[in-house]
């Protein structure tokens, strides 16, 4: 019997050692399983960096190719002359912070040397004192923010006198201004009596 007991002993040891081999294999698949096959999320890929996204600025005035450009985020106002073929002959650098950071939709308008004088001293400064004296609108020289407290001026029509300005010079006389796009006769006749050149 004792023998019987111990062929029992035995067999009972030999399959405690095949169970806990048997689940020894089954935990460490499992186990190496998660490291071998990471989640997608965990993976990184290297060597691919990210596209920059761009800006797109309106490059306009004395430059040699103005147009819509598209330039990277960090972009200065002295990158976005550059993209448009550089200056004119006529540009006043002097005018404008070349190293103003831009943004996205942002307007660059490099002025004439001519504007400049018009609207910093001389003539622009003689009119700009009469305006204030009586209470009208120096259409040459007014801010965006000026123009647009004119009566049938918004936003978009103050930034059209600016465009043209800048384009075609100054003002020589008021009923100029319906050369503007989105300016006509109705429009002047609000404002005529509350602008001056």
């Amino acid at each position: 019997m004792e023998s019987l007991d111990l062929k029992r002993l035995i067999i009972i040891g030999i399959l405690l050692i095949i169970i806990s081999f048997g689940l020894g294999i089954l935990v460490g698949k499992t186990f190496f399983a998660k490291q071998v096959h990471p989640h997608p999320d965990d993976i990184v890929v290297s060597g691919i960096e990210p596209k920059p996204i761009k800006i797109k600025v309106y490059v306009t005035g004395e430059v040699k190719h103005p147009d819509v450009y598209e330039l990277d985020t960090d972009s200065i106002v002295k990158d976005a002359i550059e993209k448009a073929g550089g200056t004119t002959e006529k540009a006043d650098l002097i005018a404008i912070n070349l190293a103003k950071r831009l943004s996205d939709g942002e307007q660059v308008i490099v002025p004439s040397k001519e504007q400049t004088a018009v609207n910093g001293t001389g003539n622009a400064q003689i009119s700009g004192s009469n305006s204030a004296k009586s209470g009208k609108i120096n259409i040459n020289t007014a801010s965006k923010e000026e123009l647009m407290n004119l009566p049938g001026i918004g936003d978009v029509k103050a930034q059209a006198i600016i465009d043209y300005r800048t384009k075609n010079g100054t003002f020589k006389d008021i009923h100029e201004i319906v050369n503007v796009s989105g300016i006509g006769e109705k429009t002047f006749e609000k404002i005529k009596d509350l602008i001056t050149t």
